[in-house]
């Protein structure tokens, strides 16, 4: 009887082990899943181009309908729509502010007049505006000072002016650069290559504070193409008739990194791939050229390489790539591709996905 009674109070705590661990299985949280890009599906002639990052989960988008240019707030990942502004005039230019806040739109609205326009992204009201000639003209946003635009001015000769437009304060004030090369490297100084020619492949890379037009200092000689982001300046020189080289460098131009590459080129000169210009000490991702040649007609494939300059890494991302401009949100993981950034590429994973579907459109 004893025994009987032990048996069936063994069987009693088994049967309870198993229903607790039944009980633990079903309230165990499950795993989360990675998020995935929405495609959304636009009119061929509506869509216009993606303009680039608002955050991390959404973009800026352009389309244009019955001559109304529109922009939007896009989630790439709900499709979600969220509208900024709209206009009737032509668009010639638009850029987005380094902290995200505001829309510099370059339009035209007759043959005689433009307009420069800061818009804020929050909620499509017009913060600043300036009336200026409709020439060509590029722009230059201050990472430390998003107030501040740089602007260049080429007349139909192409000669150019450089200015200095504070909108908070609408004021603009001429710079005084010997070249039209040019990007903020501070809140009040700017590196410019300067070249003798225009069209040299080679120049030389100055420091300057536009406060003083006598404050300019020689960085590095020979260069052919530089850039600047987050403290990092990197600078693509010819490194041999075969390679070419990418040096970077830290506060007080220090080199702290160098990179070689296949080189490609013509008669006119070293041909630079693209790159994402959201760089900084970690990260640099560029397309790169699978060998050394003389660049012909013919179309070229390349690889997607992410550098880690710090750590002295680096590794493909993907092969077999046109190389066509990319633009991540400050060295995330996903990066919009394209001539329109109509796709993404996931950094991490390799894959690309569709943003924006027309029904024309095929890949």
């Amino acid at each position: 009887m004893k025994k009987s009674n032990a048996f069936l109070m063994i069987t009693i705590l088994i049967g309870l082990v198993f229903i607790s661990f039944g009980c633990s299985e079903e309230t165990e949280t499950p795993k989360k899943t990675t998020k995935s890009v929405h495609a959304v599906q636009i009119n061929t002639k509506e869509f216009q181009r993606v303009v680039g990052w608002l955050s991390k989960e959404s973009v800026l988008l352009q389309t244009k309908k019955s001559e109304t240019t529109s922009f939007v707030e896009l989630n790439i990942y709900t499709g979600k729509k969220r509208a900024i502004f709209n206009t009737k005039d032509s668009i010639s230019e638009v850029q987005i502010s380094p902290d995200y806040r505001n829309i510099l739109l370059y339009s035209a609205s007759s043959e005689k007049k433009a307009q420069m326009r800061v818009v804020a992204v929050n909620d499509g009201i017009t913060i600043a505006s300036k009336e200026t000639k409709p020439l060509s003209t590029n722009f230059y946003w201050n990472d430390e000072s998003p107030e501040k635009i740089m602007i260049v001015t080429y007349s139909p000769d192409w000669n150019f002016q450089i200015e200095n437009w504070d909108y908070t304060l609408n004021q603009v004030n001429k710079v005084n650069i010997d070249s039209p090369f040019v990007s903020w490297y501070a809140d009040n100084l700017v590196v410019s290559n300067n070249k003798d020619k225009p069209d040299d492949e080679l120049g030389n890379l100055y420091l300057q504070d536009i406060r003083d037009n006598s404050s300019k200092s020689l960085i590095v000689a020979n260069i052919m193409q530089f850039a600047v982001h987050d403290n990092v300046l990197i600078t693509m020189e010819k490194y041999s008739d075969e390679k070419l080289l990418y040096e970077f460098r830290t506060v007080g131009f220090q080199n702290f990194y160098s990179y070689s590459t296949a080189r490609e080129y013509d008669e006119l000169g070293t041909f630079i791939p693209y790159f994402d210009a959201n760089f900084d000490k970690n990260a640099f991702i560029t397309f790169e050229p699978y060998e050394s040649t003389k660049i012909n007609g013919t179309k070229n494939e390349y690889k997607l390489v992410k550098i880690d300059p710090t750590n002295k890494k680096e590794k493909t991302i993907m092969n077999l790539m046109d190389n066509e401009p990319i633009l991540s949100y400050e060295t995330g993981d996903l990066m919009l591709y394209g001539y329109l950034f109509d796709r993404v590429i996931d950094t991490k994973t390799g894959k690309m996905y569709n943003l924006i579907n027309t029904p024309t459109k095929s890949f």
